[in-house]
């Protein structure tokens, strides 16, 4: 999705952007505060309107949206070469990807489209979503995505039947703009779009259990990384994958020439 509010940051500010009315449920715990530890940047060779990410037998997916270079499914190895597997040109706005089985399956924003691909990246079929796409992982049954309000929904693989649904919340707030997901041990993490925070929630009560204010990032960057991530208002903070092997996490931005890599800590 494009970006059209300013930039903000903080935890604070998921009240003032996010959040919705209180809920007759009871209240989620306060979130902890959750810090990312800086291990060392990716550089890539090729840019992308990162929209989806995932690690896979030891490389990054990506799946971009129809800006800059167009709606692609491209891999990222170790050393940030990018391999195009698949170009769709700006006929759909790519969103999130996760690969489930040995399928892999790319969401498209607002044309209501889910792509199932094999694994040599060839389409195998198309399977209609009733919402919108924004973020997609999986916990290896469902698929898991949003749509860019509160809610988190779990589709069958075989035919994006929606079985179940959970409502992302604050204390006793709603929480809009869930946007990138990433599931692991148990929790889903996620970008709050326009935002510099990623959120740990539980996948099952839908509450924030621990959020991290991104900032940090910035301070690992030069200044004209700094300069060209902020030139943009679409540029923002998007895309966490997981690599199980080193248990570190990536973090991308759209059209970022670089990637974070490192762990989240609870403070």
């Amino acid at each position: 999705m494009l970006s059209i509010r300013p930039m903000r940051t903080a935890l604070f500010c998921l009240f003032v952007l996010s959040a919705g009315p209180a809920l007759a449920a009871p209240a989620c715990p306060t979130p902890k505060n959750m810090t990312f530890q800086f291990d060392h940047k990716l550089y890539r060779d090729v840019l992308g309107f990162t929209e989806g990410l995932e690690y896979h037998n030891h490389d990054l997916y990506e799946s971009t949206g129809a800006l800059g270079g167009g709606t692609r499914l491209m891999r990222l190895d170790a050393k940030g070469h990018v391999t195009l597997l698949n170009d769709s040109g700006d006929k759909y706005f790519g969103e999130g990807l996760t690969f489930l089985g040995n399928r892999l399956y790319q969401l498209s924003w607002q044309d209501h489209l889910v792509f199932v691909y094999d694994q040599n990246f060839k389409l195998l079929r198309t399977m209609k979503n009733p919402h919108e796409g924004w973020g997609m992982t999986n916990d290896g049954h469902y698929l898991i995505f949003g749509d860019g309000s509160d809610r988190l929904y779990y589709a069958e693989p075989g035919d994006f039947a929606i079985k179940s649904s959970i409502t992302v919340r604050l204390g006793d707030k709603t929480m809009n703009n869930i946007n990138e997901l990433e599931y692991v041990g148990g929790k889903i993490y996620a970008n709050i779009w326009m935002t510099r925070t990623i959120v740990r929630l539980d996948p099952k009560s839908g509450c924030i259990e621990a959020a991290a204010d991104m900032n940090s990032l910035w301070t690992h960057m030069t200044g004209t990384e700094k300069d060209y991530t902020q030139s943009d208002g679409d540029f923002v903070l998007n895309g966490i994958a997981y690599d199980p092997d080193s248990r570190l996490f990536t973090l991308m931005g759209k059209e970022w020439p670089m990637a974070f890599v490192g762990r989240f800590v609870d403070q």
